[in-house]
């Protein structure tokens, strides 16, 4: 990967060009994408086909020349193997059939069998042995907050009001929940590693739930706790961390941990003023909004350079959206904004 501007750019090297790749980048706003979609009823049986993945994981690499790809996946594979009974359908989120609805559940929890998800691992092999021999691929896992949340709502919510009473009333249950995900990660992490993955990215996508002391006492505890994991671990521990926190109700500055190595920033973050405090410090990734790229070609050009001029001088910039792309953006818009990062 020596020749990877985005390793670089986690190594906290200057690249004349900064690297790009986004969140979502292999989806449903691409034709290519909604072709083989088709072909599925349940999303998750489509996450289940190695090949099917490599082939989405490398659409976008294909149709724009990226400079990393993401595992073709989905955050939910661990309550998955954890038998909370996830199904995904056309047009609908995630649903869960047993989600945790009682302290009784956690409790008759089978224990995590990291062989339930060999499919992910195969799909990282077949991906890897695709892509370009420069083009590194990033792994993932949705953080034990954010698969705790899923998991006690039964899916998507707007107030996820089933997972704030959950943590009121069975705090104690709620945190050995999310102590057996964070061990679950990791081993679904370091198999990921030794399957190929070049970087891992942590999702916490529902770090906008909490606030305050919650923030910390469910959510950052157990990251840090993985990523302690990751970094004490002799297979894992040179491996580059992205953490992506949604939103979150705290600074960033305050969030930030030793183990980690880049911080994805939210759309809503100023990434001016990070910047300036984590130069030398934490790479840096991000942040168009991702709304940006239904406007006009110069507004999409306009706000692409505005991010690159703020962060020409950063070692360690790697441009992304601020979120996931969404489903109503033309390809052609995307064009618009890689050829505004490398003009």
């Amino acid at each position: 990967m020596k020749n990877s501007k985005f390793i670089k750019a986690l190594n906290l090297q200057a690249n004349s060009i900064p690297p790009v790749w986004f969140m979502r980048q292999a989806g449903r706003y691409l034709p290519e994408y909604q072709k083989i979609r088709k072909n599925y009823t349940n999303f998750l049986d489509m996450c289940k086909q190695p090949r099917t993945c490599a082939e989405l994981a490398l659409q976008p690499i294909d149709r724009f020349g990226l400079d990393a790809s993401i595992l073709f996946s989905d955050i939910l594979t661990i309550p998955d193997a954890l038998n909370l009974g996830l199904a995904f359908h056309e047009g609908e989120g995630p649903k869960f059939s047993n989600p945790i609805s009682s302290p009784q559940d956690i409790q008759k929890l089978l224990p995590f069998d990291i062989n339930n998800l060999n499919y992910v691992f195969k799909a990282v092999e077949e991906t890897k042995n695709q892509l370009p021999q420069d083009t590194p691929l990033i792994g993932f896992c949705g953080s034990p907050w954010t698969l705790a949340a899923y998991s006690i709502e039964g899916g998507g919510s707007k107030d996820f009001h089933k997972t704030h009473a959950f943590m009121r009333e069975h705090p104690k249950e709620l945190q050995n929940f999310l102590e057996i995900l964070s061990k679950a990660c990791f081993e679904y992490l370091r198999q990921q590693v030794m399957s190929g993955v070049n970087a891992i990215q942590i999702f916490d996508s529902w770090a906008d739930l909490l606030s305050g002391d919650n923030l910390e006492t469910f959510s950052l505890k157990y990251t840090r706790m993985l990523c302690k994991l990751l970094k004490e671990d002799p297979v894992t521990a040179d491996i580059p961390i992205i953490l992506f926190e949604k939103s979150p109700n705290k600074k960033l500055e305050d969030i930030v941990f030793k183990e980690i190595t880049c911080v994805s920033l939210y759309w809503q973050e100023d990434i001016e003023s990070i910047s300036k405090n984590f130069k030398d410090q934490y790479a840096i990734q991000g942040n168009l909004d991702p709304k940006v790229l239904l406007k006009s070609d110069e507004s999409i050009w306009e706000a692409t350079q505005r991010i690159c001029n703020i962060m020409k001088e950063y070692p360690g910039f790697i441009f992304n959206l601020g979120h996931g792309i969404t489903p109503d953006i033309d390809p052609n818009k995307v064009q618009v904004m890689v050829d505004a990062i490398r003009q």
